[in-house]
């Protein structure tokens, strides 16, 4: 059994969990696009483009344009939201806010538009105005040219 086979579902019980939570935690400004590597969760509120690599899911609304590369599975969720796994990368597309959910190891991201994003669990994560490490919980408002 290889690594994300162990992982996966922790990883999809940690982002079914914590979509009803409310988000909390230091908040930063940043301008620019938005880059990060790590391991746990994310959730974006956004409008743009998310770019995500590495292995674990992503769960976002059916009205946004996502695109998979990779082998991995797409499910329907009750609530309308598609629930995505396995692939080794997507990316999203949305012109106005929705609601993105990542969570797994080795995560990936760039995001440019606008919007704020939690980040739970350690990692790097870069702006043009915030460049540094986070552990725990932070969350970060951004916006770049599009």
């Amino acid at each position: 059994m290889n690594a994300w086979n162990r992982f996966r579902p922790l990883a999809l019980a940690l982002v079914l969990a914590f979509s009803a939570t409310a988000a909390s935690g230091i908040v930063l400004k940043g301008r620019g696009e938005l880059h990060g590597f790590g391991s746990g969760l994310a959730v974006l509120q956004m409008r743009g483009v998310l770019t995500v690599k590495g292995g674990g899911v992503l769960i976002v609304s059916e009205d946004a344009r996502v695109e998979t590369h990779g082998v991995g599975r797409e499910t329907l969720l009750g609530d309308g939201r598609i629930l995505y796994e396995g692939f080794g990368r997507a990316v999203v597309a949305s012109p106005r806010p929705t609601r993105i959910e990542i969570a797994g190891a080795g995560i990936r991201l760039h995001a440019k538009g606008a919007g704020r994003a939690l980040l739970k669990g350690c990692g790097v994560v870069h702006t043009d105005d915030f460049d540094g490490r986070w552990e725990n919980e932070i969350e970060l408002d951004f916006e770049s040219d599009q």
